[in-house]
Order: C-alpha cells, then structure tokens, then sequence
C-alpha cells in the first residue's frame, strides 16, 4: 500500500528533494536505478509518519480517557497492560 501511495506521488510530480539526492547518490547517479531506491527510501519515510501519527492518537486517546500522559516506553507498557487484561482489573 505504502508503494502505491509512493508511485501515485511520483505520478503527480510530487517528490522529496532530500530523498531524491539520497536516492541518486546511492545509485552513483543511475537514474533508474536511483529511481527504484527513492520508492524504498519514500515508503520508509511513509510508513514512519503512519507509526508516529498512530502514536499520537493513541497518547491523545489515553490522556483523554485517563488524564495521563505518556512517553514512549510508558505507553508500550500501557497498551501491553490493556491488551492482555482489558477490563483493567488484576
């Protein structure tokens, strides 16, 4: 999915400078294949935003539902907590 988002982007003309360079550096400025390694390096950049975006709901969620704010560590713990015992009871 993250591949087509990526591909679709290429299509409108959309594309990240910093990651192109990257992309035609690696590939010793072989266009095509700078091409196909700019698909990997967007796809990985995508698929970071998702997981933080997610992470951000979920802290929001929890603060909402409990009035606790949470770092990362914190809300692995919370989260493993809620998915094994979901009533909260011990």
């Amino acid at each position: 999915m993250v591949q087509s988002l990526v591909l679709r982007e290429i299509e409108a003309g959309q594309r990240d400078d910093g990651l192109w360079l990257q992309a035609m550096s690696e590939s010793k400025l072989d266009k095509a294949k700078a091409q196909l390694r700019y698909i990997e390096l967007r796809g990985q950049a995508l698929q970071a935003d998702v997981k933080g975006l997610l992470i951000q709901q979920i802290r929001g969620a929890v603060a909402q539902e409990s009035g606790v704010r949470l770092n990362n560590a914190n809300l692995a713990d919370y989260l493993s907590a809620k998915t094994l015992n979901p009533t909260g009871k011990k």
